[in-house]
């Protein structure tokens, strides 16, 4: 049997998933947005959740059918992993909280996987497939509750989301103790391209909280001008 060989970064394949991602953040949320009307919006929404999930379930089945799956490194345990289900049930629900972890994680957490894969794990094509989709649909999920929902960030959102960001890495460092695992790559340097990734453990793990942290920030930023929008306009109606 030939080796599988995964794609090389900014290749011709990885640069296709791209375009695929760009591709479904646009065009879904405008024919969302311009197109349907609310029924069939909460069509759409079914069809989303049930298509984040099921890729899920479906990838996790194929790792089980070819014994490849292990409960320390398949268990949607990972940021991304947490956003797909985050995202769902976001969608489902219209939580404001829920929304806005889904925003930053989802968003700093999934461009980052996007444009900087770790690919190490991944035994063929479906399964590299499986990881930029996964990661695209979590964006497009996030896109859409801002386009089509209408759904908005709060000013102390940001600041929520750092302290829920480190409550949750305690907890996963227990957790990885615990069963031997790493997920969040709290325990192991993972194998990756991207070059936030400096020091061995546990500095490396310093520069993610620290890169994080400006990641959510720039993405922030445009919501910023938007509170700014919103107080002058709430200044000049109550004028």
């Amino acid at each position: 049997m030939k080796e599988f060989i995964p794609p090389d970064v900014y290749g011709q394949l990885h640069i296709k998933y791209i375009l695929m991602g760009i591709a479904m953040w646009t065009i879904i949320p405008l024919i969302g947005k311009k197109f349907l009307n609310n029924t069939q919006r909460q069509v759409a929404v079914y069809l989303l959740v049930i298509l984040t999930l099921g890729q899920e379930i479906i990838n996790d089945s194929t790792l089980m059918f070819q014994g490849l799956w292990k409960f320390s490194t398949d268990l949607p345990l990972h940021m991304c992993g947490f956003s797909l289900i985050l995202t769902s049930w976001a969608l489902m629900s219209k939580k404001q909280e829920a929304f806005e972890l889904a925003f930053f994680w989802g968003i700093a957490g999934g461009s980052q996987a996007i444009l900087t894969p770790d690919l190490t794990g991944i035994w063929n094509p479906f399964g590299i497939f499986i990881f930029f989709f996964s990661h695209s649909l979590v964006i497009l999920n996030v896109i859409w509750m801002i386009v089509v929902e209408g759904m908005r960030l709060r000013k102390v959102s940001f600041l929520n989301t750092v302290i829920l960001t480190n409550g949750f890495a305690f907890i996963m460092t227990i957790f990885n103790s615990m069963v031997g695992s790493n997920y969040w790559y709290l325990c192991i340097k993972p194998l990756s391209n991207s070059p936030f990734l400096i020091g061995k453990w546990p500095f490396y793990i310093v520069g993610i909280q620290f890169i994080g942290i400006i990641l959510m920030g720039l993405i922030y930023i445009p919501w910023l001008l938007y509170f700014r929008r919103m107080t002058l306009q709430s200044d000049s109606t109550t004028a």
